[in-house]
């Protein structure tokens, strides 16, 4: 398979995302907000195929107090496929991670057993949808 476009790339995890492939806590997925909780297995996926890094910011806003992760690619573009989850106005500032035994962010959030079957199961998806383009 060729290498997607970013926009081949949003499209197809815009398609994949549901409850199954998203943070299952408060606020988590629904079909009104459908980007909301997929933020660790999207950036992860767009990892797979742009690389960069992974960052984690603090989000605030009204009724908001959490965690949000995006892709800052190789060239520096900053990349935030859920960003659209945020309805109203809110405040990101970057929240440093402690790594303990992990190399990278990445290693961190797939040695958590539910992340990482729910990013393989983004991950399929999406190879299966960009395989339509």
């Amino acid at each position: 398979m060729n290498k997607p476009t970013l926009q081949q790339l949003t499209a197809a995890l815009h398609k994949a995302w549901d409850s199954e492939t998203g943070y299952a806590g408060v606020g988590a997925w629904s079909s009104d907000n459908p980007a909301r909780g997929q933020c660790v297995t999207s950036s992860l996926v767009v990892q797979d195929y742009f690389g960069g890094d992974i960052v984690r910011y603090e989000v605030a806003g009204e009724h908001i107090d959490e965690t949000h992760y995006f892709n800052i690619l190789e060239d520096g573009t900053r990349l935030d496929t859920t960003g659209s989850q945020y309805v109203l106005p809110v405040t990101m500032r970057p929240k440093p991670v402690d790594l303990a035994e992990h190399l990278t962010l990445r290693d961190k959030r797939l040695s958590d057993d539910e992340t990482r079957h729910k990013y393989t199961l983004l991950k399929s998806r999406v190879e299966n949808l960009l395989g339509e383009f």
